[in-house]
């Protein structure tokens, strides 16, 4: 489905943690000037149990879900987390998007 860093795993486990949710859902939601963005949000213990038909990756501390129609436009996706000077950001590199608009937050399949 998607390759996760270690990085990427420690980072979205402790947003787990420190926010006390069950899971985080990844969701591509039309929008942005390229058609396509990335939607990030914390899931708890009720939403996910109703969690159904998602594909769930276990996180060393809670879960990343997917859902269905968002997992054909992040399949092959690699996440990384970076920290550096400039500040920290999830690093996305998705093999599915043909082009990204100038500003980074949206993208074109």
């Amino acid at each position: 489905m998607i390759n996760l860093t270690d990085n990427a795993d420690i980072h979205l486990s402790s947003v787990v943690a420190e926010n006390k949710v069950a899971a985080i859902r990844l969701a591509v939601n039309s929008g942005g000037c390229s058609g396509y963005t990335y939607d990030w949000q914390l899931v708890t213990k009720e939403e996910f149990d109703d969690v159904i038909d998602d594909f769930i990756i276990d996180l060393d501390t809670g879960k990343l879900v997917i859902d269905n129609i968002s997992s054909v436009y992040v399949a092959g996706m690699t996440v990384d987390y970076k920290k550096d000077i400039f500040g920290q950001r999830l690093m996305i590199d998705n093999p599915n998007v043909e082009s990204m608009c100038g500003c980074g937050e949206s993208f074109q399949v």
